[in-house]
């Protein structure tokens, strides 16, 4: 089930919006690696195992990330995410 979601115009959209095109990453890509402890866009990238391209996304990924994270502080328990390649991302 995808959940509507207010903006800061009150205006109603889902979270299924591409934050970055290159990559087809979409919003909530971003807020799932978040919720795992991932700060910074380029972090977030290599997680879903891409890299930023044109790089033009990033400022808004970096919004996403820090907005999901604000969401999240105190209820996500710390965990490791498995990287493309078989490493893996220790976060807190």
């Amino acid at each position: 089930m995808v959940r509507a979601i207010a903006n800061a115009s009150q205006q109603l959209y889902f979270p299924l919006m591409y934050v970055c095109i290159c990559n087809a990453i979409k919003e909530e890509d971003l807020r799932e690696v978040a919720r795992h402890g991932v700060t910074d866009p380029e972090a977030a990238y290599a997680v879903l195992g891409k890299a930023p391209q044109c790089r033009v996304c990033l400022d808004h990924a970096e919004d996403v990330i820090c907005e999901e994270r604000a969401r999240c502080a105190g209820r996500c328990p710390a965990r490791s995410l498995t990287l493309p390649g078989g490493g893996s991302f220790a976060t807190a």
